[in-house]
């Protein structure tokens, strides 16, 4: 059996026998032959002594055709291949554990994608820890074998697709030579968990209210589950454009600055280059905070432009 990284056990089930508890054959879910013939060998690993010595006895008879042509792949059933061995070598094996099926390719390699776990695992930790201080990934959602149609020597890279964000992540799982060539691809995705504290509404907030400290209380939330980024919690010269409910995050788009101007408020439009400053009146568009871009109207010149709020009466073109 030709496999990349470690081969995990299937503890399914097994079939009584004679040998100890430490003796067993153990069968993978997934397996390249090299050859015309499926032999024992090629699908099972021996633990313990007994078990062992029975798969140096019998383990390159042929039990069955190999699939014709490389690449090509076949599914053998577990409860029938069960039969195959006991028929032809007899009751007197160690226990085996054999999964429910096994899935045979005709050369090549396969991976077990529970062993690129870990990596993945760091990967996307490294990646997520700017959204958080708690960060599980869980619900993979990658094909249990991967294989390759190549003998050659081979690593397998794991790459996000995208940036990494909180929430159902894809992933690129490619086979590269150790030059860097691409032999095959895959894909899969898997969900990040990644917890963080967060301001949230102590009471129920409607839009217009005004923030202060106690109506602001800090929880942790899943940030996986959040359409939007949370408002920082920083300043609370702010006011809602939005209802938040009690216990609720607050989102940044549901706080804007206290406006210090007002929409229909005539202010001072200032101009200013690197060698010239212009002051003309004009009118505000719209409500306004220090510090926010609000479209005023030049009165002289009835011409629109957004300008940045320095203070309750002047804004200044950017």
């Amino acid at each position: 059996m030709r496999s990349i990284g470690l081969v995990f056990t299937l503890l399914l089930w097994a079939w009584p026998g004679w040998a100890g508890l430490e003796d067993r054959l153990i069968f993978s879910g997934a397996a390249c032959v090299h050859g015309p013939v499926i032999t024992l060998a090629d699908l099972a690993q021996a633990q313990g002594k007994q078990a062992l010595a029975a798969l140096q006895r019998i383990g390159s008879e042929p039990l069955l055709a190999a699939p014709k042509f490389d690449g090509a792949r076949a599914n053998l059933s577990g409860p029938k291949l069960r039969d195959l061995i006991q028929a032809r070598f007899g009751p007197d094996l160690p226990i085996m554990e054999i999964p429910a099926q096994i899935q045979v390719q005709r050369g090549g390699a396969v991976v077990h994608s529970q062993t690129l776990r870990p990596s993945i695992d760091k990967i996307l930790t490294q990646a997520l820890q700017a959204h958080g201080d708690e960060i599980e990934i869980r619900d993979y959602r990658i094909s249990d074998y991967l294989f390759v149609n190549s003998a050659n020597p081979f690593q397998m890279r794991v790459t996000p697709v995208g940036t990494p964000a909180p929430g159902r992540i894809s992933l690129r799982l490619e086979a590269v030579t150790p030059s860097g060539d691409v032999l095959q691809s895959f894909t899969g995705t898997v969900f990040a968990d990644v917890w963080k504290t967060v301001p949230c509404a102590a009471r129920v907030l409607n839009r217009g209210d005004l923030l202060d400290p106690t109506l602001v209380t800090f929880m942790r939330k899943n940030m996986a589950y959040m359409g939007r980024p949370p408002w920082d919690g920083q300043g609370l010269q702010l006011r809602m454009t939005a209802p938040v409910g009690e216990g609720q995050v607050i989102y940044a788009h549901a706080v804007e600055p206290i406006p210090v101007i007002q929409k229909g408020q005539a202010v001072t439009l200032v101009y200013e280059g690197r060698t010239l400053k212009l002051t003309v009146p004009a009118e505000s568009m719209e409500d306004g905070g220090i510090g926010q871009v609000i479209q005023v109207r030049n009165v002289q010149s009835k011409k629109v432009v957004a300008a940045r709020v320095l203070n309750a009466d002047t804004v200044q073109v950017p």
